[in-house]
């Protein structure tokens, strides 16, 4: 049996300097564990990942670059999730890190035997920490995600290593938009014993890469709608009965992603008569539906977008 509590999970393209300090500052985080970092090399060419290699060894630091070639960002997670030995696993992302969360993450996870754990202030305004109680289930936390009565950072999140594989749960590989947001919700959807942590989490911008340095980047928002639509799918075949759950996927989730993708290709200048030819060449027309549940702006957007255009917007 493995001796690692946490396996520190972080892909890697061009991070350039980032990619040592972002271990470093970690490892400084988490002396009272003991941490394995897995850093997964996306064909990198600025040397950047050697720099991190030598620095774990000149601080003794137990960790490992693994070589993933021009692969997607999602294959490389699912390789360090493969590759991982610890009782636990996050991701740490370069372009969107937090500072000095990891801790309060361990120990929540310590006390309540938790799969899944992430962050929830109770100190702000509207009331999160009396929405998720103890023993909450996961579909619930789906269902209050789309419907936005709670918020959850998908990039700072811990999950039990075993739970993740005795669930078969991996990132969709193909996906470039939208895979760390898939992966929670499919995490949640296989109900894990969750973890609420009383906290703000605190973005670090000081060592997070800049985001549009990393050329791996996609534009394809489609890509995060087709990932949604095999979530949604997912979900029904688990729970068929569940309706509140089916519904919030078919009349609030989907629908609010076509429109968050019909707003950037307008934003990138696309006209709204190729885009509608392209809704329609790919079936995704037929996503776009409403109901009374549908909340009132988003059911807006769709009524005007199907049947009146030319107020769109």
């Amino acid at each position: 049996m493995s001796d690692v509590d946490l396996s520190i999970i972080i892909p890697a393209r061009n991070n350039k300097v980032k990619n040592a300090s972002i271990i470093e500052m970690i490892a400084d985080e988490t002396r009272s564990f003991n941490v394995e970092f897995i850093v997964i090399d996306l064909n990198s060419t600025d040397g950047g990942v050697l720099d991190a290699l030598d620095m774990m060894k000149s601080s003794n630091l137990k960790g490992t670059v693994i070589q993933c070639g021009n692969d997607t960002v999602s294959t490389a997670l699912n390789t360090g999730i493969n590759r991982s030995k610890g009782k636990y696993i996050t991701f740490v992302y370069p372009t969107r890190l937090y500072k000095n969360y990891i801790n309060d993450y361990m120990k929540g996870a310590e006390e309540k035997k938790a799969e899944f754990v992430f962050a929830v202030p109770s100190s702000n305004d509207t009331g999160h920490k009396d929405l998720i109680p103890d023993g909450i289930k996961g579909t619930d936390i789906v269902v209050r995600l789309i419907r936005s009565s709670i918020y959850m950072d998908f990039t700072a999140v811990l999950f039990q290593r075993e739970f993740l594989l005795k669930n078969n749960i991996r990132f969709y590989e193909e996906c470039t938009l939208g895979y760390a947001e898939a992966f929670i919700y499919n995490s949640l959807l296989n109900n894990p014993v969750i973890a609420c942590v009383d906290m703000e989490i605190e973005r670090d911008y000081v060592n997070s890469l800049i985001k549009g340095s990393n050329s791996g980047a996609s534009n394809n928002c489609f890509e995060r709608l087709d990932a949604m639509i095999k979530v949604a799918e997912n979900a029904r075949l688990l729970y068929k009965d569940d309706t509140v759950l089916n519904e919030a996927f078919e009349y609030q989730k989907l629908p609010a992603v076509i429109v968050n993708c019909i707003d950037k290709l307008l934003d990138e200048g696309f006209n709204k008569t190729s885009i509608r030819k392209l809704l329609k060449n790919k079936g995704y027309e037929d996503y776009m539906k409403i109901s009374g549940s549908t909340d009132d702006d988003l059911k807006k957007k769709v009524v005007e977008w199907k049947f009146m255009p030319w107020l769109y917007r």
